[in-house]
């Protein structure tokens, strides 16, 4: 398998040993353009639970509508166009909804009340917050593929909205945060805001999504189902790491069922303080065969690592290892490490490779 080159690369994350819960009732940065809102001016309890069932349905939908501009104006406060009140709706319920573990609440006024809820729960309110300000939003149901999932894949729900940029996705579920599984297999939500499930590239998200609904892909050539379960787990965040959505879906789609490196998420802050100029594209690395990566580092906290230890060469903030997988090494790490300020530093796998060959 060809090293990846500069061609490829202009970020990579799986969950390891955590997984957004994707079923099909429910699932699990800072905004430039817009201000997360933990706490705003709410309607009081009487208005949030107001029962409109004995109202006729014309009344009925105008009261809900007003109910819902009343919600949003706080969050939307300040945003001058379409995107910018888009992006603050995602931040506000990415920071202040949490995945219902229960895997009940799936509308929009309870998710809203209880602030928990499913993928449909996290979408609901998203569309019914976005229509409050005048936005056109939609839900997308198809399945995701992550690690959690039996079978590599399961029913989950997504966001399409329209702004001046035209339709953009987005997964407020997938933004908020994960569940943690622990060693005793209990599992527990972790809020973990998350910035690149909004606007997500299409050639990203169809790594990880796939609509119901082939016009709900956005690429200009939708693909197949087929096509979409031979692809490895690649999050949006690859691109904070340098690589190019367009070559390495190309990649992926031409050579059918290649094992890319597994990947992982890491903390929002260390996104994009490390570019990958050249790694192995195999997930497979073989014992005795010399294998090549280089790094560039875009901020003096940040150096890479590798596990097993291997010999960085320094060049300015340019990164470069060479070395030869042992039939003593079971994998090989690729790390990102961050000073903590105490003269160590805090190691976050990025890429992982399997080592295999004659013992």
């Amino acid at each position: 398998m060809p090293l990846l080159t500069v061609s490829l690369l202009l970020s990579v994350s799986t969950m390891a040993q955590s997984s957004h819960p994707q079923t099909s009732k429910g699932q699990p940065r800072q905004s430039k353009t817009s201000k997360v809102q933990k706490s705003h001016t709410q309607p009081t309890a009487s208005q949030t639970s107001k029962d409109l069932s004995s109202q006729g349905p014309t009344h009925q939908n105008d009261e809900e509508a007003a109910l819902w501009k009343v919600r949003v104006a706080p969050i939307v406060e300040g945003c001058n166009t379409d995107y910018q009140k888009a992006r603050a709706i995602y931040d506000w319920v990415c920071q202040n909804i949490a995945y219902d573990m229960g895997k009940d609440i799936g509308d929009a006024n309870t998710c809203w009340s209880q602030r928990r809820g499913i993928c449909s729960g996290y979408c609901q309110l998203y569309i019914k917050l976005a229509q409050g300000c005048g936005l056109q939003a939609e839900e997308i149901n198809g399945m995701a593929k992550t690690l959690s999932f039996a079978n590599g894949t399961g029913p989950h729900a997504w966001v399409k909205v329209k702004t001046e940029k035209g339709w953009i996705l987005l997964d407020a579920t997938w933004g908020s945060g994960e569940v943690i599984t622990g060693q005793k297999g209990t599992k527990q939500y972790k809020h973990q805001y998350r910035s690149f499930w909004f606007d997500i590239d299409p050639k990203w998200n169809i790594f990880t999504h796939f609509p119901k609904e082939a016009d709900d892909q956005l690429l200009p050539s939708p693909i197949s189902q087929e096509q979409y379960q031979r692809l490895p787990i690649f999050w949006p965040s690859m691109g904070e790491w340098g690589l190019n959505a367009d070559s390495t879906l190309a990649y992926c789609l031409a050579h059918k069922g290649a094992k890319m490196p597994k990947s992982y998420d890491v903390p929002q802050q260390a996104l994009g303080k490390m570019k990958l100029l050249e790694f192995p594209l195999s997930r497979t690395l073989q014992i005795g065969k010399s294998y090549r990566i280089v790094v560039e580092t875009t901020d003096a906290n940040y150096r890479p690592f590798s596990q097993p230890q291997t010999e960085w060469k320094q060049e300015g903030n340019r990164y470069t290892t060479t070395f030869k997988p042992t039939a003593k090494q079971r994998f090989i790490r690729l790390e990102i490490g961050e000073t903590n300020g105490k003269g160590g530093w805090n190691v976050f796998t990025i890429l992982e490779y399997t080592v295999e060959g004659k013992r």
